[in-house]
């Protein structure tokens, strides 16, 4: 038996928030439960911060239901295809996900 760290971070690295999880489960699956114990705290009477600026993820992390999470609570984020979503959307006649803004 294995283990995962899902782990994240700010842009200089420092950890932010984690969670352990058995080795044979998807990385998909904690996005949520990642998100919501992100806490970074504020100096004075402000709320903490629960919403990154932007989210860099792997292609573990490249499904509807990561994105549509994303999407809802206005997080940009930079995730990469995996080979299966290039050559679905390449069968079909839509524009260039270059172009899309996310």
């Amino acid at each position: 038996m294995t283990t995962k760290i899902h782990l994240a971070c700010d842009g200089k690295g420092c950890p932010l928030a984690f969670t352990i999880t058995p080795g044979q489960q998807h990385d998909c699956t904690q996005l949520q439960a990642l998100l919501d114990s992100i806490c970074v705290p504020r100096f004075g009477k402000e709320r903490h911060r629960k919403r990154p600026d932007h989210l860099i993820a792997d292609r573990g992390y490249s499904y509807p239901f990561c994105r549509r999470l994303l999407l809802k609570r206005g997080i940009p984020h930079t995730i990469p295809e995996r080979k299966n979503q290039a050559e679905r959307r390449s069968k079909k006649p839509s524009r260039p996900l270059s172009f899309i803004l996310q």
